[in-house]
């Protein structure tokens, strides 16, 4: 039952994608049936006339009506396999990426430090995309097969009942092995997964442009070539065995479809035959119908195994369908504006974790405020931007904005309310002015938009001087005339975001670690000091976010001081001694920092 509910699900998404296809599917079915009756009344009777000594006139009289029939139906079925089929797989293909694409957007980030999720999620991306056109194509095929095989097995009936029987018999045989070999290959499939996602990557590390630099210079190639051997040496082994288990399997298979099927049928016509109990026209007719019969009751045996096949695979794809976010919610109240945040005595530790991340966070950010989060590293900084955007839930204690439980908000409206520049920021193969909207260009105002947060970055005269402008791409991946920028330069464009945003509360997480100091410092001022914006700084270097309404240092997930930078220098604490420590390291000649 769950076999047939699993299928009989995906083929919804092809009457969604593809309704056109059902009719075209159905002409189909009838056309293949008509012609394969055809194929076998033509032989007879062509057989039946030269027997009798009919002249080739009368010969092509008699045949005339059934040639038209099978070039009119041939012709459909060539129409129908190489143009309708594969058009509408095409289009059903790009419409279920594109909705499995918007579905991945909605998986809780804590789901991503699973690795069993990673492989349930691989597979059902991987399988995802085609298996309901598969499904459908299956479905037609076993119809086609179901009613030619209803039609021929009853002029087989008609001629001879035994013959019936004998191919019934062989194909009982075969659905019990090969549903059984079906489901050995999918338990290797399941069982390799995490192998298969390791060899995965280590391709796409490979051929990115990102990771070559380390692997021209340092000896990771080795090492990522030496777990490629190993991880296909776990595979081939893998599938070794499986194959080798499954030798005795195919033996029978062939047997039962050589020996049994096709051996006895033979040798039964052809007994009838010698002793004049069948014409040759009839002997003929009966083997062509022999060979029709088994091979398209082997496509309806076939499609009832695979159906088995099929449902352990759309296991994995309803998996993701099925999949109940506990964060990334859509039912809530929209937010139009933040104009508080309000986080109270917060704990968080990661999933499968003893030690808390975040303790007793406790603090308050009014509209308006230019709040920066310093200290060394592994903090808890980021760490806390994560729980802001519920990415993660307080373990403990919780978070407000305009005094209500951030979670009752609606998850698109209430992000939409953030500009976020993360340390691992990414700049994409699109144009310039794509990378800075994060969203198409579509009027003169964003391209506007777009150079005066340019501007403000110091990257507009640079942008200015490539053929075309902000709408050149990033990258060479995929366009020779595409921009390559220096490191500094992509983290100018990544905040150039933030002037381009219309969010009400901007969240910049060291994203100018690239730049000099003095470029960071004179950024982060320029941010500070000209956007009349909500805004929380992660920094490192504490020189750049000396201007903030409110300083908070973090150490080992907890704040242990908080104020002005004057009255954490006066305080003499832990702040005070990074940044002096700091200043002597990037003092200049003069003096000054």
């Amino acid at each position: 039952m769950k076999t047939i509910k699993n299928n009989f699900t995906v083929l919804k998404y092809v009457y969604k994608y593809c309704p056109l296809m059902i009719i075209f599917a159905i002409l189909y079915i009838i056309a293949s049936t008509i012609l394969a009756i055809s194929k076998i009344n033509i032989i007879a009777e062509a057989i039946d006339l030269v027997t009798s000594g009919a002249d080739i006139k009368v010969l092509f009289a008699a045949l005339k009506n059934f040639l038209l029939i099978i070039i009119i139906t041939s012709l459909f079925r060539i129409f129908y396999i190489d143009y309708i089929r594969t058009r509408y797989r095409m289009i059903y293909i790009k419409n279920m990426q594109q909705f499995l694409f918007a579905k991945v957007k909605f998986i809780d980030m804590e789901s991503f430090d699973n690795p069993e999720f990673y492989d349930n999620y691989s597979r059902a991306l991987r399988e995802g995309t085609f298996r309901g056109i598969q499904v459908f194509e299956e479905l037609v095929r076993f119809v086609t097969a179901l009613s030619t095989t209803v039609a021929i097995g009853t002029i087989i009936i008609i001629n001879d009942i035994k013959l019936l029987i004998i191919i019934v018999l062989s194909s009982i045989i075969n659905i019990i092995v090969v549903s059984t070999i079906n489901k050995k290959w999918y338990l290797w499939s399941k069982e390799t997964e995490q192998d298969r996602r390791m060899y995965r990557y280590i391709n796409r590390t490979f051929y990115r442009q990102r990771f070559a630099g380390e692997i021209k210079t340092t000896p990771i190639s080795k090492l990522l070539i030496e777990k490629y051997r190993d991880t296909a040496k776990t595979i081939n082994k893998k599938y070794a065995k499986t194959h080798k288990g499954l030798i005795g399997y195919h033996l029978i298979y062939h047997f039962s479809k050589v020996f049994i099927e096709q051996g006895a049928s033979i040798i039964y016509l052809g007994s009838r035959l010698f002793k004049g109990l069948i014409k040759p026209n009839i002997f003929v007719a009966s083997l062509n119908a022999i060979i029709q019969f088994s091979h398209n009751f082997s496509d309806v045996v076939s499609f009832l195994t695979r159906l088995k096949e099929y449902s352990l695979y759309i296991d994995d794809f309803l998996w993701l369908l099925n999949y109940k976010p506990t964060l990334e919610k859509t039912d809530g109240e929209y937010l139009d504006t933040i104009t508080n945040v309000n986080i109270d005595n917060a704990s968080f530790k990661y999933p499968d974790v003893n030690n808390f991340s975040l303790e007793n966070i406790l603090l308050n950010i009014n509209k308006g405020e230019k709040i920066a989060f310093v200290g060394h590293n592994g903090s808890g900084k980021t760490t806390l931007i994560k729980l802001l955007l519920r990415f993660y839930i307080p373990y403990k204690g919780n978070i407000k904005i305009n005094n209500k439980d951030y979670n009752v908000y609606d998850i698109n409206s209430y992000r939409k309310n953030y500009a976020t520049i993360f340390q691992d920021f990414q700049l994409y193969a699109m144009s310039i002015g794509e990378n800075v909207l994060m969203r198409k260009m579509e009027s003169k105002e964003d391209e506007e938009r777009v150079w005066d947060a340019l501007a403000k970055v110091g990257m507009a005269e640079k942008i200015k001087r490539l053929p075309e402008g902000i709408h050149t791409e990033v990258t060479r991946e995929f366009n020779r005339r595409g921009a390559v920028f220096s490191g500094g330069e992509i983290q100018r464009i990544a905040i150039a975001r933030i002037f381009a945003s219309d969010a009400s509360l901007y969240i910049l997480d060291e994203p100018t670690s690239s730049l000099d100091p003095l470029s960071e410092e004179r950024i982060n001022r320029l941010i500070i000091k000209n956007v009349d914006k909500t805004m929380i700084i992660i920094a490192h270097r504490l020189s750049s976010v000396v201007d903030a309404d409110k300083i908070y240092l973090l150490d080992e997930g907890k704040i242990v001081e908080a104020g002005t930078h004057e009255e954490l220098l006066n305080k003499n604490g832990k702040y005070a001694e990074m940044f002096l420590t700091q200043k002597s390291l990037y003092l200049k000649n003069n003096g000054e920092i």
